[in-house]
């Protein structure tokens, strides 16, 4: 991380490393059934497997799930493999990061390319100018007898993107591309660009947010559509009346030898949203874009907007108003995980913390919108109201497989309890992955 960090920017996911953690793996097939759901606990995570999963799961053909851990392993975070077995999934540790040069803590998802090699960043590690370094972005190549690790990139000091987070996304040359939340012209924040060769891989910082007005301090990975235009959330900056501004929604086309950025949204005061943390959802077939802001809305809990091409222009609605006082504190609070839309328009998201549970503050839950007439539909498909069953579902996404179930992570809770990192209501645990089955 810089050195010459802004104070108001501390609350970043930089700070939320877990402490390590001991116990050893297992396999964990866990059912917790409700009249409309199935929940599964697939696998607990117990320390030196990896400890605090944030950012979800993905899937291979076979029904593998793959995914990072921010702690644990050889203590600065895993990235791991969920098997499934007959009797429910086995995991292995397909690589420990050792931290320093080698990157420290995989603050991302994981994205694989057409020979299986999967990509990721670290917030820290690598070049040591930066104070516990300026992240790194990594490769997993599979081998017979596992996956072979290199980094591809090692982010520097000065005007250089900087620290690293967010999953990153491929362009059809296979080119990465991914966000920084500190670095760049201004040390605002920086979109960056691998292009791949022969050689390996050559970083350029294609977009710097500078000053605020244009975004400041992005904490999400971005989103690619069909001609290569980039879309992506910032958490402050924009003309909003919010300290440090409410949060932006951009896009960067492509234009010449560089990117042209456009605010499509800025959220204008904390009643309209403010803190967009999370990744957007892009549906191409409309041009509609879907997105959370962590705090904001009525009182400030947190909504859930879409942005509707309108002209030359988006029209903003709020599809969703989070509220703790409803439902008698079963409500879940602050979203900020990427949203799942679904081919009839239903999207699937989650709450950090609220749902019941976990001393009243809420172990989280995960939430649904369905259209319905000229709006839509909100219900609570699934409220973890014991940690054992998983607790704080933070920034993870969730994937669906053929039948309709889903797929995700929660930072503590589990059955592991040798893991103190903070979880809501003191929940210990190092973390779980889940299967939801809709009834």
């Amino acid at each position: 991380m810089p050195s010459n960090l802004n104070p108001t920017k501390v609350l970043s996911a930089c700070l939320l490393f877990s402490a390590f953690c001991g116990w050893f793996p297992e396999v964990i097939a866990q059912a917790v059934s409700t009249s409309s759901v199935e929940h599964t606990t697939l696998y607990s995570f117990g320390g030196p497997d990896g400890a605090g999963p944030l950012y979800g799961v993905m899937a291979d053909k076979t029904g593998a799930l793959y995914g990072t851990t921010v702690s644990g392993g050889a203590g600065a975070g895993t990235v791991f493999k969920l098997i499934p077995t007959e009797s429910g999934y086995s995991e292995t540790v397909l690589y420990s990061f050792l931290g320093g040069y080698d990157g420290d803590g995989p603050f991302s998802g994981l994205v694989a390319d057409k020979m299986g090699a999967l990509y990721g960043v670290t917030l820290g590690g690598g070049n040591g100018a930066c104070f516990g370094g300026c992240g790194t972005v990594f490769k997993l190549r599979p081998k017979k007898s596992g996956y072979t690790k290199s980094t591809i990139y090692t982010f520097g000091p000065g005007t250089d993107a900087s620290t690293p987070l967010g999953t990153l996304v491929f362009d059809k040359k296979g080119s990465l591309y991914g966000v920084t939340q500190y670095g760049g012209a201004q040390n605002d924040g920086a979109v960056y660009k691998l292009t791949p060769s022969k050689s390996g891989f050559s970083e350029s910082v294609i977009y710097s947010f500078r000053n605020g007005e244009d975004g400041d301090f992005p904490q999400a990975g971005l989103v690619i559509d069909k001609q290569g235009s980039l879309y992506g959330t910032t958490f402050y900056g924009g003309p909003g009346s919010c300290d440090g501004g409410c949060g932006t929604v951009f896009k960067l086309t492509p234009s010449g030898s560089g990117y042209a950025e456009t605010i499509l949204y800025a959220f204008k005061d904390y009643t309209d949203g403010y803190l967009p943390f999370a990744a957007v959802t892009l549906d191409e077939s409309t041009g509609a874009i879907y997105g959370t802001t962590w705090w904001g809305g009525t009182i400030h809990d947190g909504n859930v907007f879409k942005l509707t091409p309108s002209g030359s222009g988006y029209d903003k609605t709020t599809l969703y108003n989070f509220d703790h006082h409803l439902h008698h504190g079963t409500n879940g609070v602050l979203p900020r995980s990427q949203l799942l839309l679904q081919p009839d328009g239903t999207l699937y998201g989650t709450d950090f913390i609220g749902g019941g549970g976990c001393n009243g503050i809420g172990c989280g839950s995960i939430f649904e919108l369905k259209p319905s007439g000229s709006g839509y539909s909100f219900a609570y498909v699934y409220n973890f109201l014991h940690p054992v069953n998983g607790a704080d579902p933070e920034f993870s996404s969730l994937i669906v497989d053929a039948k309709g179930a889903l797929y995700g992570t929660t930072d503590s809770g589990g059955s592991k309890t040798d893991c103190y990192d903070g979880g809501p209501g003191g929940a210990h645990g190092c973390g779980t992955v889940f299967k939801i089955v809709l009834k």
